[in-house]
């Protein structure tokens, strides 16, 4: 009877292994795909800024 238990406590360890690898390998394609979405994302929004802010220059120069 121990035989059985030890069998399939061998066989969960590794489906839990493999889901657990699964998991983390997801992840890893994720935030890979989405790093340079994140990075042009920011960059326009950066640019934006600075177009808005050289737009109402004249507003700046009356706040300092």
């Amino acid at each position: 009877m121990e035989e059985f238990f030890l069998h399939l406590w061998d066989e969960l360890d590794d489906l839990v292994g493999v889901c657990r690898h699964l998991a983390a390998e997801t992840a890893a394609e994720v935030v890979a795909a989405s790093a340079p979405l994140i990075a042009a994302t920011s960059g326009a929004l950066l640019a934006g800024a600075a177009t808005l802010l050289l737009a109402h220059r004249q507003l700046l120069d009356f706040l300092a």
